[in-house]
């Protein structure tokens, strides 16, 4: 298991299965992660969550951390991450397109409840340091649709860019959205990081 400062990481249990499936259900959530019709997924869709999680190098449940309650533990901490027990945040993951190459593809999925917390920020930047640091990573790759301006700023704030773009590939609300590429080069984020 990883810690962040207001996280926990942790590999993925099958009693995760649904609630990733709720996450993945949430109308707020679909549209910005999928390209297929929005509509909702039955418990087959488990299979599928089975099939990445098993395709996947890591493949982690995001948790909010626990805290007793003691001063020491709660003084610097923000009251939002508060909590007596640990709630399900969402997922992260990094998947091999090349191995040889050493390439890793990133995804997260927050719950919207975490939204506007800064915790997308936090599991990115700890997950692109784990995989250069201690996956002997070269790059990390990612993929995002136009609309999803927030996931987008997150990206170019953590240090990706722009790598390509795959024009007018998803109908979403009434409208095409474009696919961007979007990568980050191990020299790219020791530069960074070391700004950061």
């Amino acid at each position: 298991m990883f810690t962040t400062e207001h996280l926990q990481l942790r590999g993925f249990e099958s009693s995760d299965a649904r609630r990733i499936l709720d996450l993945w259900n949430n109308v707020d959530v679909q549209p910005a992660i999928s390209n297929e019709y929005i509509v909702p997924r039955g418990p087959k869709f488990m299979d599928k969550i089975a099939a990445w999680v098993e395709d996947a190098v890591m493949f982690l449940t995001i948790e909010t951390r626990a805290m007793s309650g003691s001063s020491d533990e709660t003084v610097n901490q923000p009251e939002h991450s508060l909590t007596t027990e640990r709630q399900f945040v969402g997922t992260t993951s990094i998947t091999m397109s090349h191995p040889k190459n050493r390439d890793g593809i990133f995804g997260i999925t927050l719950e919207p409840e975490f939204w506007g917390r800064g915790y997308g920020e936090e599991v990115t930047r700890f997950v692109v340091a784990y995989c250069f640091h201690s996956l002997g990573l070269h790059r990390i790759s990612l993929m995002v649709f136009g609309g999803n301006e927030r996931a987008l700023n997150l990206y170019e704030k953590v240090a990706f860019v722009e790598e390509g773009r795959k024009r007018k590939v998803n109908w979403t609300d009434g409208h095409w959205e474009d696919m961007i590429y979007m990568g980050l080069l191990k020299e790219e984020w020791e530069v960074k990081d070391m700004e950061y």
